[in-house]
C-alpha cells in the first residue's frame, strides 16, 4: 500500500484511540475526585468553593475544574503568582464536571463560592444547573461571587451593528472559548429565578464577603468595566 494512503487511514484511527483514552482517564479521575471530596469536605472550616480554578489553586479552598495542573504557570503569570501562604497544592484540587455530577455535599454547608472568568465558559443550560446546585449547598446568607465578562460592554466596544453580520464582533466567542456571555440583567434574573435572595453588583475586590480572595480579572484584554462583579446572596 502507498505509504501516504496508509498514513491517511492510520492517523485518524490513532487520534480516535487517543481521544477515547483521554476521555476515559478523565472520567475515572472525575469519580475518584468526587469520592475524595465526599470524604474530606468536612475538614474545611470554613467551607469555600473555587470553580474554574485553572492553575490558580487557592490554599484552604476546594478548587474545582474539569482538569488543571497546579504546577503550571499561566501565560498571564499574575493569576498564579501567589504568595506561598495562599498557594494550594494538588490535594486542594478536584477535577469533575459539576453540571453532570452535582456536588457531593449536603444542603446548606458552604460558606462562600468564588469564580472569575468561568461562568461564560458554560452554556445556558449548564449555567442554570450550576446556579441551582451551588444554591443548594450554600448556607443561608452565604455569597456566591461571579466575576465574568460583560456582553454589553464587549459589543459596545467592538461591534458596529449597522454593518449587519460583518459588523458583529465574534471574537468574544471565537477567541476566548466563551459559550454564554452574561449581562447584569441576565445574571440577576437567572439568580432570582433559581432562588437566590438578592444580587448586588459592585467592583473588583469589593465583594461584601470577606472570604472572597483577590480578583485578577479582567486582565489586559478588556477594560476594568468590561467585567461584571456580582454577589449572589442566598
Amino acid at each position: 500500500m502507498n505509504p501516504f494512503n496508509l498514513a491517511k487511514k492510520v492517523v485518524p484511527y490513532v487520534r480516535t484511540k487517543i481521544y477515547f483514552f483521554k476521555k476515559n482517564m478523565a472520567h475515572s479521575r472525575q469519580y475518584s475526585d468526587i469520592d475524595r471530596l465526599r470524604i474530606t469536605f468536612s475538614n474545611h472550616h470554613p467551607l469555600l468553593l473555587h470553580f474554574g480554578c485553572g492553575p490558580r489553586i487557592l490554599k484552604d479552598w476546594i478548587n474545582i475544574d474539569l482538569y488543571s495542573d497546579p504546577e503550571k504557570k499561566s501565560s498571564k503569570g499574575k493569576a498564579v503568582d501567589l504568595p506561598a501562604k495562599e498557594s494550594g497544592t494538588k490535594d486542594d484540587l478536584f477535577c469533575f464536571n459539576i453540571t453532570e455530577t452535582g456536588l457531593p455535599l449536603p444542603d446548606g454547608c458552604v460558606d462562600a463560592i468564588f469564580h472569575e472568568d468561568f461562568f461564560e465558559h458554560i452554556d445556558q443550560m449548564e449555567q442554570v444547573i450550576f446556579l441551582a446546585e451551588t444554591l443548594r449547598v450554600m448556607k443561608k446568607g452565604a455569597v456566591h461571587r461571579i466575576n465574568s465578562p460583560d456582553l454589553l460592554i464587549s459589543m459596545r466596544d467592538h461591534s458596529d451593528f449597522s454593518k449587519g453580520k460583518d459588523g458583529v464582533y465574534i471574537g468574544e466567542w471565537n477567541n476566548h472559548g466563551h459559550k454564554s456571555i452574561p449581562t447584569h440583567s441576565y445574571i440577576k434574573e437567572m439568580a432570582l429565578m433559581v432562588g437566590y435572595k438578592e444580587v448586588r453588583f459592585n467592583s473588583r475586590n469589593q465583594s461584601i464577603s470577606n472570604f472572597i480572595p483577590q480578583e485578577f480579572k479582567p486582565a489586559n484584554d478588556r477594560p476594568e468595566n468590561g467585567n461584571i462583579f456580582a454577589d449572589l446572596i442566598k
